[in-house]
């Protein structure tokens, strides 16, 4: 491969802004230049089996293309998470070049695979010097859109999310996959601070943020908003179904116990996501309910849909000229 040519190919992969056209723009590399490889993302989750009370990391795949499996249940994952370094393995006769994704806080989010069968060293060290431009490129971009603290995507990410979902041709796609947007905030959480401190109140979000993405699907998008606010994406279902996500949320906290605080409980509004509708609609739609919900009795699930049928909740106009809010 002419050098100048790798340049111009490693400059198409330095120009990405977000993780999804980072893969893109990754596979169609391999797919024209590479013959016989694979690429894969897999984003590492905290989840509980049972009635176990420690929990174990999964491996999601990001593209959906693989089922999930537990970290300790694959030996070289386990390994390049371990040691927080590359490690090289073979499967089925293939080379895997297996990448852990290690964040500035020394924690891992994400393992990036290759798989490949090329004898020719050359060509073996070309996609492995890639990969290494990706990963860093990678890392890079994942940061930005990274909540240290909960270590889940944060307000950043949420606004990126929000702008293709009203300006691009990829938002159109996206939000035929989304369904509806719910605002969670955790109730009373300022007087957790005042009483416990805020280091107890560090804890309670990181453990809050876990147990929420511990049982949402694995497609569900799940952001910090801002302080003890945080904003999930639903996918692939009616409202009834939302509901039942978002209960299953609510119930989670409830049940759990919180160190020093025991019981900790979450208000949640959400709203159908309509693609009619900009999406500082929706979100205020959403803000709506869970303010009623605030208002009256806190630890409840509502729509913004029910409220307003049911004659609690005046409808909102849609707001023409909003884009600067998403600026």
């Amino acid at each position: 491969m002419e050098v100048h040519f790798l340049f111009k190919l490693i400059k198409s992969l330095t120009g990405q802004t977000t993780l999804s056209s980072l893969t893109m723009a990754y596979k169609a590399i391999l797919s024209e230049h590479f013959e016989n490889t694979s690429f894969s993302v897999f984003e590492l989750q905290p989840t509980r089996l049972g009635t176990e009370k420690n929990s174990s990391i999964m491996c999601v795949d990001c593209e959906f293309d693989q089922g999930s499996f537990l970290l300790s249940d694959s030996i070289p994952f386990a390994q390049a998470v371990d040691q927080c370094e590359p490690v090289i393995a073979e499967e089925h006769g293939r080379e895997l070049f297996i990448f852990p994704v290690v964040l500035y806080d020394n924690s891992i989010s994400h393992i990036i695979v290759i798989k490949h069968c090329y004898a020719d060293q050359t060509q073996r060290d070309l996609l492995l010097g890639l990969q290494e431009i990706v990963t860093d490129i990678f890392r890079s971009i994942h940061e930005k859109g990274y909540d240290p603290l909960t270590r889940i995507l944060n307000r950043q990410a949420f606004d990126q999310t929000a702008a293709e979902l009203a300006y691009s041709q990829q938002g159109k796609n996206l939000i035929k996959s989304l369904s509806a947007i719910a605002i969670l905030d955790i109730d009373k959480f300022k007087e957790i601070n005042d009483r416990f401190g805020h280091a107890i109140g560090d804890e309670i979000l990181l453990l809050f943020a876990q147990t929420i993405r511990s049982v949402l699907r694995r497609e569900d998008l799940f952001f910090r908003y801002g302080g003890e606010e945080f904003v999930i994406f639903v996918k692939d279902v009616e409202q009834e179904q939302a509901q039942q996500v978002l209960e299953r949320c609510r119930l989670a906290i409830e049940e759990r116990r919180f160190p020093q605080v025991g019981q900790v409980t979450v208000s949640i509004g959400f709203t159908d996501l309509d693609s009619h509708f900009h999406p500082v609609d929706n979100l205020s739609k959403a803000d709506k309910a869970l303010y009623f919900i605030k208002n009256n009795g806190r630890n409840k699930v509502f729509s913004y849909e029910h409220l307003v049928n049911s004659g609690q909740l005046q409808p909102i106009a849609p707001k023409e000229g909003s884009a600067d809010f998403w600026d």
